[in-house]
């Protein structure tokens, strides 16, 4: 089984096209995003706020983008938001959830016959004011230690922004939400989430700071020793394969990725493909030669 992983495609407009173009070009089975998938910037819809702007591009751009491609090559598609994408918006893609796409977050989900894939999007706290999509990391260490964070901006869960301050001593983290998804393993999988795992090249940004979840990371150490886990597939530290120069590693014998994302007019969209074997025992997942790169 083929698969396409990329995520950010936030980065630069021409990445959601370039995806689904390389996605039929490379012959994939299905195609997985891992978050962030709204530009950053949307001048088309510049005389609309925040919310609105995002929803006009999901209705008139992003949703019908992928049923052009179910209608012409119906694979798969397993996607969630990220931290910058407003969750406002969630119930315009919850309304083609099973269809145009396969919505992931805290979810577990049948990939292929053996082989689930199990999705989590929220991030640790970060300097920016969307806070939809965060929680403090662990009980013990809510936030990475010298990394700057915001803890006061805004929340669009109710459908219009109101003013949040993140409880860094909160019980709700990532590290109680991934014990929750930790009771729906039920066999071999592969992890999708946003944010990359804590001190590894993954999650290194511009300013040489660790920024990852220390939760996450453990959850795929232990998952990985118990011999369910196949891969990770990460992104949110867009810079990091280019600050560390690798975009891959191994945590307790599994594979890591983040891909990083390019952004800017002309910039390329970074992707891997990988090659699923779920019949092997245990299941095995390749990085394809040559394609962990700009295309």
């Amino acid at each position: 089984m083929r698969l396409i992983y990329t995520a950010d495609i936030h980065a630069a407009p021409q990445h959601l096209a370039a995806l689904i173009e390389t996605a039929q070009s490379a012959m994939a089975d299905a195609i997985i995003i891992g978050g962030d998938i709204i530009p950053h910037h949307l001048p088309q819809f510049s005389g609309l706020d925040l919310i609105a702007a995002q929803a006009a591009y999901l209705q008139s751009i992003f949703i019908p983008a992928f049923e052009i491609l179910h209608r012409s090559n119906p694979m798969p598609v397993f996607l969630d938001m990220g931290n910058d994408d407003l969750a406002a918006n969630r119930p315009l893609l919850e309304q083609h959830h099973g269809r145009l796409f396969h919505l992931i977050h805290m979810q577990c989900l049948e990939l292929t016959p053996g082989v689930d894939l199990i999705g989590y999007m929220i991030v640790p706290p970060t300097p920016f004011q969307r806070k939809d999509w965060e929680k403090p990391d662990t009980k013990a260490f809510p936030r990475r230690l010298g990394g700057q964070v915001r803890t006061h901006g805004f929340t669009t869960h109710q459908g219009y922004p109101q003013e949040r301050v993140l409880d860094l001593n909160s019980a709700d983290t990532i590290e109680a939400d991934l014990a929750r998804l930790s009771k729906k393993v039920r066999g071999p999988f592969i992890f999708v989430a946003h944010s990359p795992p804590a001190d590894t090249p993954l999650d290194i940004t511009g300013f040489g700071i660790h920024v990852g979840s220390q939760a996450i990371r453990d959850f795929i150490a232990h998952w990985a020793r118990q011999g369910l886990l196949i891969a990770a597939l990460h992104g949110h530290i867009h810079e990091a394969p280019v600050i560390s120069g690798i975009d891959h590693t191994h945590i307790d014998g599994a594979l890591c990725i983040n891909p990083g994302q390019s952004q800017g007019a002309n910039a390329l969209l970074r992707y891997v493909l990988l090659e699923l074997n779920p019949r092997r025992k245990p299941p095995a997942i390749d990085i394809m030669p040559g394609e962990m790169a700009n295309r």
